[in-house]
C-alpha cells in the first residue's frame, strides 16, 4: 500500500514544531515534561506496558514483587519520555557544552582498540539515553564513528532525525548497505557500533538471557571474528540528576576455537551477560517494552 505523503509531512511538521519547544525550555523544565510523557505512555500504551511486566516477570521472576516489577516499568517509560525530549533537544548541543551533561568513562579502551588499525566493533545496548552515543562517539572519534541504523518509512522525518544523530560527525550506514559499508570502515580503522540486544528474529542465535533463549544478533561478534576488530561494550547510564556517564568496556578478547560457530555463540552469550550485569543493576534504564522474548527456539527442530 503506497504511503500516505499528507500524513507523513503532518508528522514531521508536528515533531519539528515539538522540537523547537523543547529546545525553547529551561533543560529542568524539559525533563520534567520528559517525564510527563513518559508516565502519559505508560498509561496509554497498553499492550507496550504489559509486554514491559511481561518481559520483567520472566528477567526477575519473584525475586520483585508485582509493585516493584510496576515501579520498574514506570521508570522505563520515564527514562523514555526523558530521551525522546533529549534528543529532541540535540541542536543545542556542541562540541563544548556537550560534556556539561555527559562524562566517558574508558574512552582509552576505545583509543587502544584503533591502535591496532583494524577499526573497533561496538556493541550498544538500548540503555540510559542510547541516543546520546551518536553525538558522543561523534566527538570522542571526529569522522571515525558510524552507526548502523533502520531508515523509517517516513521519509522527511527520517531525514529530520539522521541530521539529529550526525550532528556531531558520525555517519549513519542504512541497513541495506550494511555488510559492505561496514568492512569497509574497519578497513579505514573506523568505529562501528550495533545495537544489538534487542530481538533478532529467524536470523539471530538463541542465546540464554536471563535464564529464557532469546534471539540475538550475530552481526558483532561474527565480524569481529572474521575482520579481527576488536569488540567492546558501551552503554549510557542516567544519573538522578539527568546527568549522563557512558562507560566504554576493555576490548573483549576473542580467541577461535576452529569451530565458527561455536565462537560466535559463545562471545554473544558473553555480551548478553554482560548486559544482564547492567540490567540488574539498573533496571529501570533498559527498554523493557520491546518484546525481547518474542522468537522462542522450534521445539520440532
Amino acid at each position: 500500500m503506497p504511503r500516505n505523503k499528507w500524513k507523513d509531512n503532518i508528522v514531521y511538521r508536528i515533531v519539528l514544531v515539538f522540537s523547537w519547544v523543547c529546545r525553547i525550555l529551561p533543560r529542568n523544565w524539559a525533563m520534567g515534561l520528559g517525564s510527563a510523557i513518559g508516565k502519559c505512555l505508560y498509561r496509554i500504551l497498553k499492550k507496550r506496558r504489559q509486554i514491559a511486566l511481561n518481559n520483567l516477570q520472566i528477567a526477575f521472576g519473584n525475586n520483585f514483587v508485582e509493585t516493584r516489577r510496576q515501579e520498574i516499568c514506570k521508570a522505563s517509560f520515564i527514562n523514555l519520555g526523558k530521551t525522546v525530549i533529549e534528543f529532541m533537544r540535540f541542536p543545542k548541543l556542541n562540541t563544548e557544552n556537550i560534556w556539561r551533561e555527559v562524562t566517558v568513562y574508558g574512552k582509552e579502551h576505545l583509543n587502544s582498540a584503533l591502535e591496532k588499525g583494524k577499526g573497533a566493533i561496538v556493541f550498544l545496548p538500548h540503555f540510559g539515553n542510547w541516543e546520546l552515543l551518536s553525538l558522543v562517539y561523534g566527538m570522542l572519534i571526529p569522522n571515525r564513528a558510524k552507526a548502523i541504523a533502520f531508515p523509517l518509512k517516513n521519509v522527511r522525518l527520517n531525514d529530520l532525525i539522521w541530521r539529529y544523530r550526525q550532528l556531531l560527525s558520525l555517519e549513519l550506514i542504512p541497513r541495506k548497505n550494511a555488510v559492505r559499508a561496514t568492512l569497509r570502515a574497519l578497513k579505514n580503522n573506523d568505529a562501528i557500533g550495533f545495537f544489538a540486544d534487542q530481538n533478532a528474529g529467524d536470523q539471530g542465535i538463541f542465546i540464554d538471557f536471563f535464564g529464557k533463549p532469546a534471539s540475538a544478533a550475530k552481526g558483532p561478534v561474527s565480524l569481529a571474528l572474521k575482520t579481527g576488530a576488536p569488540l567492546l561494550f558501551s552503554l549510557d547510564i542516567r544519573q538522578p540528576n539527568d546527568q549522563h556517564h557512558i562507560h566504554i568496556s576493555p576490548p573483549i578478547h576473542l580467541e577461535s576455537s576452529g569451530n565458527f560457530e561455536h565462537d560466535v555463540e559463545l562471545y554473544t552469550a558473553h555480551l548478553m551477560k554482560h548486559l544482564e550485569k547492567y540490567i540488574q543493576e539498573y533496571p529501570d534504564q533498559w527498554l523493557w517494552l520491546h518484546n525481547r522474548w518474542k522468537t522462542q527456539p522450534n521445539p520440532n527442530s
